[in-house]
């Protein structure tokens, strides 16, 4: 065998072992055989998650079937790529391994948190077992638990785990409407009797704030305020220089 020879079937050896490693399944391939789960199949490729999925060795898909996707089909791409990753967990389970889930480990973690657009836990789900059954929920607060792990569909330990779920799972404010838990909202007045969280003062407040006594603050429009403190060190000054002026007006009189 000459060299050359040798050293093409060494490349050649080498792509196959890394084609092999990158890339243990192929998700869009394995759900072509379930035609109960085409039109899942065919968001998961049309958002690109597919090829997203494809790239890693440790995953669990929670797929729905034709027909239970309510309306995600109406929502804008990059909607529906951010509610698709959510049913994508970073890890292999398989039905069993759920319904040993201990809720102290945490939530789990799906693709979507990798994306850096989640906001308040929209990234993770929740699980819950309840009489040997296993439902899931997004872990944002006041999401609903109510889809539930009906079978599995597929699977290839420990790389790929394919569950049907009955129902999608969407976090709330996933569209992009969520605001941020610490955002104050406009006019919101706040219930009777309750207090509101603290809020941290920037460092001109602070400064202004712990300022010797006497000293004025600042106004919103630019204009200067000045304290109690500042005012009745005003009047008092204003006092003293009013007795000065008595004072050599008195002694002017004298003479």
């Amino acid at each position: 065998m000459s060299p050359s020879t040798s050293a093409l079937i060494l490349v050649s050896a080498v792509l196959l072992l890394s084609s092999a490693t990158t890339s243990a399944f192929n998700v869009t391939l394995i759900l072509e055989k379930y035609p109960d789960y085409t039109e899942f199949n065919n968001l998961l490729s049309k958002t690109g998650v597919a090829d997203e999925i494809n790239r890693r060795n440790t995953i669990t898909i929670l797929a729905l079937s034709n027909g239970r996707f309510g309306d995600i089909s109406s929502k804008k791409e990059d909607v529906q790529k951010r509610i698709i990753s959510t049913h994508v967990v970073l890890d292999y389970y398989d039905v069993a391994k759920l319904k040993q889930y201990n809720t102290s480990k945490g939530p789990l973690t799906t693709l979507c948190q990798t994306y850096g657009q989640a906001k308040q836990q929209q990234g993770f789900l929740n699980v819950v077992v309840k009489d040997s059954e296993v439902f899931l929920s997004s872990a944002v607060k006041g999401a609903s638990m109510d889809s539930k792990v009906e079978s599995s569909v597929a699977s290839q330990p420990y790389n790929i785990s394919i569950l049907s779920i009955s129902s999608p799972i969407i976090a709330p404010g996933i569209d992009g409407a969520l605001s941020p838990a610490s955002a104050k909202q406009p006019n919101a007045a706040a219930p009777a009797g309750s207090e509101g969280p603290a809020v941290a003062e920037g460092p001109k407040q602070e400064e202004a704030a712990a300022g010797p006594e006497g000293e004025g603050t600042s106004a919103a429009d630019g204009s200067s305020e000045l304290s109690p403190n500042a005012n009745s060190a005003a009047v008092k000054q204003a006092m003293s220089g009013f007795g000065l002026i008595a004072a050599v007006a008195s002694l002017v009189a004298g003479f």
